[in-house]
């Protein structure tokens, strides 16, 4: 094969869990590959070493931008066309594009099946980890050998200004977008003012623009060594601040997985999402969760118990000392 087609719209952890089957599919073929991925990534897919070509996908202003979209994507012809996000949108891009080969998931919704030319096979029992079933749709066109786990990840990510503060810096992210993923905010705030008194830690809170309020409150509650980082970065000013970081401490969302794939030590508070689905791939033995409560997980955005008693009854203690063995 001579050029490759991938398409990963979104979100910004999906497009971490994408970043092993890449590298895997660009190791296996050596073709050359493009990628099809919502414009507010593109700077950070443009970090990946392994990608030639990006492709916005204009979501977010489809009258305007989608021919612009389709003329750039039938540009080229492609010997093979991966569906790495499995739905209608992502396979309606397969089929504009210029291939004789569309491939996509075994678990793919929205009728996204009638466009492919084949799907990986379903794996018997439960559903494994993200990361894993998009490998196998790279099993199912490049097989591989047998040759143990998938290429390490490359990013090419630039470095950032140096945090700042003796001591050692650690990050905290503690917005999702699911409030039953997201850990009380007074529960970190006790973390971070631990870390702060009893190592001499500097704490960074990193969000999005919406998280601002909510950051600044809770470096507030932590101290003088922590500083409100929400808003203030794009994605990869964000992933450059968490490559110099000594830990993340994170619920499950975007930055975590992000920085799991650059190797920075990781604790991860877990809820409702269950790590064995959309854990931190390269790190799963570093999730904190709840344990002995039959409800979780539920993979739900709501608590049908009212409680959140996956997050609310999970202790400072267990952050605390799974944070003391990584740093």
């Amino acid at each position: 094969m001579k050029r490759i087609l991938v398409i990963k719209l979104s979100s910004l952890g999906d497009l971490a869990h994408a970043l092993p089957a890449v590298r895997a599919l660009k190791a296996r073929t050596g073709a050359t590959i493009d990628w099809a991925v919502q414009p507010e990534y593109a700077a950070l897919i443009g970090c990946c070493p392994d990608v030639e070509r990006i492709i916005p996908f204009p979501r977010r202003n489809m009258l305007r931008g989608f021919g612009a979209f389709a003329r750039l994507l039938r540009a080229e012809h492609y010997d093979l066309v991966v569906d790495f996000q499995g739905l209608l949108k992502s396979a309606v891009v397969a089929r504009l594009a210029h291939t004789d080969w569309r491939v996509g998931p075994a678990w793919a919704r929205e009728g996204a099946r009638w466009f492919y030319d084949a799907q990986a096979d379903a794996a018997p029992g439960p559903r494994g980890h993200a990361a894993d079933e998009l490998l196998a749709l790279v099993d199912l066109v490049a097989p591989g050998e047998g040759e143990g786990p998938p290429p390490e990840i490359q990013l090419n990510i630039p470095e950032a200004a140096h945090a700042g503060g003796p001591g050692p810096h650690v990050a905290f992210a503690p917005f999702s977008r699911w409030t039953t993923k997201n850990w009380p905010l007074e529960r970190f705030a006790e973390l971070g003012r631990r870390l702060s008194a009893e190592m001499g830690c500097q704490i960074r809170i990193i969000g999005g623009a919406a998280d601002v309020a909510d950051g600044e409150r809770l470096a507030q509650q932590i101290g003088g060594r922590a500083r409100n980082l929400c808003g203030k970065t794009d994605l990869v000013g964000l992933c450059s601040l968490l490559k110099s970081m000594d830990l993340l401490v994170s619920v499950d969302s975007g930055p975590l997985h992000w920085a799991d794939a650059m190797g920075v030590p990781l604790v991860a508070i877990y809820g409702a999402t269950d790590p064995a689905r959309t854990g931190p791939y390269h790190q799963p033995q570093h999730v904190v969760a709840k344990e002995g409560l039959d409800c979780r997980p539920c993979h739900s955005r709501q608590c049908s118990r009212e409680d959140m008693a996956c997050l609310h009854t999970l202790d400072v203690e267990a952050v605390w000392q799974a944070a003391l063995a990584q740093l």
